[in-house]
């Protein structure tokens, strides 16, 4: 038996909140790299710490990202450089004015039979970090697994992208990982399903997939469950779950709101929200359940999410592209890692799965400046 653990990073979808993700990740390994005495704290090459990287919507593009060798600083440089050109017309961030209700009319108007961006832009974006790049080719190159949740449109069924990481993982192998990313990011309203061609041979009806946060928003369980398959048997599993930052999504409601109509879900975007912010919550339980059925096996940590104030909330929006609302996401990204520093470094409950999730963003080296 192996006693080298199999380490699974696990990343939620939240559109442009993967920015947040990108910053806590980045900031987690420059942070270990300091306390350890490295003398290189930039561009770190995180990807290689682990056997596989599951990651749903815009988790895809980090997962895709660091299994590629691809640097977060490169990541957070796509998310803050191009929002304004992936995110063509935001909602209106709610504050509860009457001219935001009337500007939210007229987003809800103006995209009642289009969708709100067209997918161009973020596929351009998507192809200065990941190039031309298929998952068989990746894996061969990195020998880093990765799982991509997504929906077949046309079926109405799950589809996971998955590296040929297993002897029966073949039907993916020739998908760009720019078309995984961009499949696993179309959500309704936001972007139009993504359109693809089958690469393999025989096939020529294109495929229509639909964002993945719709049913894996938080991934937990697909990572759980594939590390499950594919690690040696008896083998230590080690999970590390990361979110995007929600931030309080509460709200207070009335008997009157039982009859939401269209304009009270705001064209359905709302729905869309509810549907992934409600994964986010309820996955982490069910996997630490079974988890703790597997003690002497498997191990789960979710990173901490600081506390968000009312006004950082109307800023955590999934297509909010103004500066200030990136702001808001970096500063919350650096303060929960100051947050999971302090618990995984000084707490007198230090444990186990504490030194687990430092030795995750330990003796990292430090990547060339171009993938090669």
């Amino acid at each position: 038996m192996t006693t080298k653990p199999y380490r699974v990073l696990c990343l939620d979808g939240g559109g442009i909140r993967g920015l947040y993700t990108a910053t806590v990740l980045q900031q987690m390994a420059v942070r270990v790299a300091r306390m350890n005495g490295k003398n290189h704290e930039g561009r770190l090459d995180l990807g290689a710490n682990f056997d596989l990287i599951v990651g749903t919507s815009t988790g895809s593009i980090l997962a895709t990202a660091l299994a590629a060798g691809v640097a977060l600083e490169d990541v957070t440089h796509l998310y803050r450089g191009n929002a304004i050109s992936i995110f063509q017309r935001p909602m209106p961030l709610q504050d509860g004015c009457f001219s935001t209700k009337l500007r939210t009319l007229g987003w809800i108007v103006h995209n009642l039979f289009t969708p709100a961006n067209v997918s161009t832009p973020l596929r351009t974006a998507l192809l200065s970090v990941l190039k031309e790049e298929t998952l068989e080719q990746m894996y061969k190159r990195r020998k880093i697994a990765i799982c991509i949740p997504t929906i077949d449109a046309a079926s109405q069924k799950a589809w996971v992208f998955k590296t040929p990481h297993g002897a029966r993982l073949t039907r993916d192998n020739n998908y760009k990982l720019i078309d995984v990313c961009m499949a696993s990011a179309a959500a309704p309203v936001f972007f139009p399903m993504h359109a693809v061609k089958s690469p393999n041979t025989g096939v020529t009806a294109p495929h229509l997939f639909v964002d993945g946060g719709l049913w894996g928003n938080n991934p937990v369980l697909v990572g759980l469950v594939e590390a499950l398959e594919f690690s040696a048997p008896g083998q230590k599993i080690e999970i590390l779950s990361v979110g995007t930052c929600a931030g309080n999504k509460a709200k207070t409601l009335e008997s009157a709101d039982a009859s939401r109509g269209s304009w009270q879900w705001r064209g359905g975007s709302d729905i869309v929200t509810l549907s992934l912010e409600a994964q986010a919550s309820v996955y982490p339980y069910l996997a630490s359940k079974i988890v703790q059925a597997m003690s002497d096996r498997v191990s789960l940590h979710r990173l901490i999410e600081p506390h968000v104030s009312g006004d950082e909330s109307k800023h955590l929006a999934l297509d909010a592209n103004d500066n200030k609302s990136l702001d808001v996401l970096e500063m919350l990204g650096q303060r929960a890692t100051d947050l999971n520093i302090s618990a995984l470094t000084n707490s007198p409950q230090s444990s186990a799965e504490h030194a687990m999730v430092l030795e995750m963003f330990s003796n990292l080296n430090r990547l060339k400046d171009e993938q090669q």
